[in-house]
């Protein structure tokens, strides 16, 4: 089978939004992809997962493709996120390791894929030859029927290339001139604070709060059915708010992220090239991994979020240390994102109780509140 046919699978189940790494087993695929439906190219395959979670619950029907060594660095987040809180996944991966192959590194994890696959719980469907093109149809029908993840392996020897992919050309030279001046101050809120300070000036905005205590201290703070509260998956919060800001581009999303979350996430590049204009980001920087007990991350005195956020193409960037500032700055953002606010915090944790909600009633409630 070659790209037209997959594609036409991909269409007759929904699908309306597709985010991807590329594998050049499947060259045309990848080529073709982001003129066929709504695209978001990846640098990392399991910002995927969190871009697919917040645009399911948006209202789409997400999939996403790449080479099947990426499912290696998805594993957490599919089974701690898309598992967790019964989301539907369909994962069309390009199957290396196969016999034949050429690259001795990809056979460790692809050749005993389908038992990884299996041990996790994760259903997968081996596409069975070339004249087969309606078991990947079947395969996405069955993710979105169970909500669960699915991943559907395509051999080399399935796959026809057409010859019709094409370099794009080269994008044109745009004038940049920044002047940065670093201003850090000693932070007086602590991460509750700021939490508070956020939840309290909101109207209609979509929250989505990174994982751990700060959806347990939004929770305390203000709890509405237009929070959604993350339970595991780090480094996804703002992958989920890309999800919802590009399904839904007339709703402001509000992500609370955190330092080491951003810092392990390879998501602020992809968010400053699709330019969402309604997502804005807080990034709670406390300089220590707040969840786990507080321990000094790498980067503490080095590392300047504003900066990486302000290279990475963000529209608007921001540095605050009072409540003050942060209320400020939230009322300056605009519908000219995606805008980036560091806020500078202190380590601690409040002594907030636990989200007295399962999954399934955060996602449900969450879903309602977007419709």
């Amino acid at each position: 089978m070659d790209e037209d046919q997959i594609i036409l699978e991909l269409k007759k189940q929904g699908i309306d939004l597709v985010s991807s790494v590329p594998c050049d087993r499947a060259k045309g695929l990848f080529f073709k992809l982001p003129g066929t439906f709504r695209h978001i190219g990846l640098t990392r395959e399991e910002d995927g997962v969190g871009i697919s979670a917040g645009a399911y619950l948006a209202g789409a029907r997400p999939a996403i493709a790449l080479q099947s060594s990426g499912l290696g660095n998805m594993l957490n987040a599919i089974l701690s996120l898309t598992v967790t809180f019964g989301l539907p996944l369909p994962i069309l991966a390009s199957w290396r390791g196969c016999e034949g192959e050429k690259i001795r590194a990809q056979i460790p994890f692809n050749r005993p894929l389908p038992g990884i696959l299996s041990a996790a719980g994760i259903a997968c469907t081996e596409i069975s030859g070339p004249d087969a093109p309606h078991e990947i149809g079947d395969a996405i029908a069955e993710a979105y029927t169970n909500h669960a993840p699915r991943v559907i392996l395509i051999r080399p020897e399935c796959l026809t290339e057409t010859g019709c992919s094409t370099l794009s050309p080269a994008p044109a030279t745009r004038p940049f001139s920044v002047c940065y001046e670093r201003n850090w101050r000693t932070p007086v809120m602590t991460r509750f604070d700021a939490i508070r300070a956020i939840a309290g000036g909101v109207r209609d905005e979509v929250l989505v709060a990174n994982i751990g205590i700060p959806s347990k201290e939004l929770y305390a703070a203000r709890d509405r059915p237009e929070n959604f509260y993350m339970l595991g998956s780090y480094t996804q919060a703002s992958a989920i708010g890309l999800g919802i800001a590009t399904v839904l581009p007339d709703k402001q999303v509000l992500v609370i992220d955190g330092d080491g979350s951003l810092l392990g996430s390879a998501i602020l590049p992809v968010i400053a090239a699709e330019g969402p204009k309604n997502l804005t980001i807080a990034c709670l920087d406390n300089g220590v991994f707040g969840s786990t007990g507080n321990q000094p991350r790498p980067g503490l005195e080095t590392a300047d979020l504003a900066l990486m956020a302000l290279g990475a193409g963000f529209a608007h960037t921001w540095t605050v240390h009072e409540p003050w500032e942060l209320e400020a700055a939230l009322a300056a953002k605009t519908s000219d994102g995606p805008s980036f606010i560091h806020v500078r915090i202190r380590p601690g944790n409040s002594d907030v109780p636990n989200i007295p909600l399962s999954p399934e009633q955060i996602r449900d409630r969450f879903m309602a509140a977007l419709v």
